[in-house]
């Protein structure tokens, strides 16, 4: 459930502009396929200049393709006053939205976005909002061979943006020989990326190359010949990393991981995260709620300054909809419920509203997830925020990597504030807390597209991988019929023998089974099962025909998946196995 480009990571690419209509087109390259395209049409009416941009991407994850879409309309009049309106097709649904600047106020623009309160957002002096001017400026530096600064700001992402370029010398391309080429460092929001820039004193930028996030990226225009590189895999599988093999691996309680590759990696520490040497990281399951933090209620009224902007609606949670009121009416929240009670319930509630968990959502926002219930960690993410935030729960999202049994990938999940501590969860595996191998990049109150940043965990740990250090799975104890991790949980079997051998484990009863803890199964998964309960313990199963397997629900936060099962024995397993749990000061977890 991860991804790793949004619209954002398209390059800065600006336009130009002259008296009546000019358009302009160019093609994007990432990896070496080329994903996307932006045109330009500039025109002047009478007093007004108009300065319309659309651009598109199309990236491919894992097989599956999501289209991007971004529609933007710049307008300045006599006065200077500009206004600027944006529709942006991020899934099924578009997010609009209006900002407005005015010449009296210059450190100051008015954002609207479509049915939620108008916000302010200062800008610094210098910044060039009107694109005609940036593309001024380049030509400009082009003409003279000078250097050049542009602090800018892209108001439909809310985002800041900055070039810095320094000559490198007249580089002519095909059909442009007065073209100049420059070297420097481009800025999007927090990501900032080195890059290359040919430009015209003429007709101004031509093409741009760089590597946001470690992938090689070309932004061109459409007249000039395809670059020549050779085409590797789409962006998405490039961010994933893969991970030895572990048949406890959502278990763990802690793991020492090791950075490999570039650079010194210096990422945010926490209760769940500390740094335990020179690019070396150990990671915590985080503890329960003690008393004090489990009895803390619900924000009612006014919250405090420093919560304030975790209960707060955005264009990405519109949770004030009444939509929104007919699904916590389904959540039916205990009148009472403390904050973590709530964490819990939305937690679970989520995972389970998402019926169709995969990659074709592009970015939607809470709203969406409400009315077409799929997508990947971002959707399960923005609703449970949302709904956290109604509730009076203050919430944020966390961005990061994530350990599965399909590697470290690109991630998203919520935190929620437990009186001074932010308490991990994760509604796209309904993990509550969530489980060790989350490894934090940083935080976004999800304000706005711009404040997500899946770009810049991209760029943080493009180079390289995290990878654990060992011991790894060989930690686990196996004793004839028990198998114990160092935490003391563990499975017992009588009459059966258990194997470790690269990091998988097999059970020798009745033939040859492979174990290995999951999370829990979506409930539309286990609909096509055969539901058994134990006579005994109780304890229940679901047994799948046609992939002769069987989930167990050993408690309420630990599930387990067993291979090569026919029926009858799947049945005596049920009854037979043991579960060996945890005990601690708190009780039984």
């Amino acid at each position: 459930m991860v991804r790793i480009y949004r619209l954002a990571v398209l390059l800065f690419l600006l336009v130009s502009w002259a008296q009546g209509q000019e358009t302009t087109r160019f093609r994007v390259w990432m990896g070496g396929q080329e994903v996307g395209g932006q045109e330009l049409v500039a025109s002047r009416t009478g007093h007004q200049e108009r300065i319309e941009n659309r651009e598109w991407i199309r990236v491919a994850r894992l097989g599956t393709a999501t289209e991007q879409k971004i529609h933007q309309t710049a307008l300045r009049g006599a006065d200077g006053a500009m206004e600027f309106t944006w529709s942006l097709q991020l899934s099924q649904e578009r997010m609009e939205g209006r900002a407005l600047w005015n010449p009296a106020e210059p450190l100051k623009l008015r954002v609207l976005f479509k049915n939620l309160p108008e916000r302010s957002v200062a800008l610094e002096a210098g910044i060039l909002l009107w694109p005609g001017e940036v593309e001024a400026r380049l030509k400009e530096a082009a003409r003279t061979l000078q250097s050049v600064k542009i602090q800018g700001f892209k108001p439909a992402l809310q985002q800041s943006t900055e070039l810095e370029l320094r000559v490198v010398g007249r580089d002519p391309l095909p059909g442009f020989p007065d073209a100049v080429r420059f070297q420097g460092r481009s800025r999007e929001g927090v990501m900032v990326s080195e890059t290359e820039m040919w430009i015209s004193p003429t007709v101004g930028e031509l093409k741009e190359a760089g590597s946001p996030g470690g992938l090689a990226m070309v932004a061109q225009r459409a007249e000039l010949p395809m670059p020549n590189f050779a085409a590797g895999p789409d962006a998405f599988t490039r961010t994933l990393n893969p991970l030895p093999p572990h048949p406890f691996l959502p278990w763990l309680g802690e793991a020492n991981l090791q950075w490999k590759g570039q650079g010194e990696q210096r990422l945010p520490e926490d209760e769940q995260q500390k740094r335990v040497g020179l690019n070396r990281l150990r990671l915590m399951r985080a503890a329960l709620p003690n008393q004090i933090e489990a009895a803390q209620v619900p924000v009612r009224g006014r919250p405090s300054a420093e919560e304030a902007s975790f209960l707060a609606p955005s264009s990405l949670l519109q949770f004030e909809d009444p939509l929104f009121d007919g699904l916590i009416a389904r959540l039916r929240p205990p009148a009472q419920a403390t904050r973590w009670q709530l964490a819990q319930a939305v937690n679970r509630f989520v995972f389970d509203w998402i019926v169709e968990k995969d990659y074709t959502v592009g970015f939607a926002s809470a709203l969406e997830v409400v009315r077409h219930p799929r997508g990947d960690c971002t959707e399960h993410t923005v609703l449970a925020v949302a709904l956290l935030r109604k509730l009076g729960v203050p919430a944020r999202g966390v961005l990061g990597w994530i350990g599965t049994a399909e590697g470290m990938g690109l991630h998203i999940w919520v935190e929620v504030r437990l009186h001074t501590r932010w308490v991990p969860l994760d509604p796209t595996f309904d993990e509550a807390p969530a489980s060790t191998l989350h490894l934090k990049v940083g935080t976004t109150d999800l304000a706005d597209l711009g404040s997500v940043g899946w770009d810049t965990v991209a760029t943080q740990v493009a180079g390289g991988a995290w990878v654990p250090e060992a011991p790894w799975a060989e930690v686990l104890r196996v004793e004839l019929d028990t198998v114990l991790t160092p935490a003391r949980e563990g499975l017992r079997l009588k009459g059966a023998s258990w194997k470790l051998a690269d990091g998988e484990l097999k059970l020798r009863w009745r033939g040859v089974h492979q174990v290995m803890a999951v999370p829990r199964p979506h409930p539309t998964a286990l609909k096509v099962t055969q539901v058994f309960e134990s006579a005994q313990s109780h304890r229940r199963g679901w047994w799948h025909a046609g992939q002769q397997c069987l989930w167990i629900k050993l408690d309420e936060g630990h599930w387990l998946r067993v291979s090569d099962l026919e029926q009858a024995s799947a049945l005596v397993l049920l009854d037979q196995l043991e579960w060996l749990p945890v005990w601690n000061a708190e009780g039984l977890r």
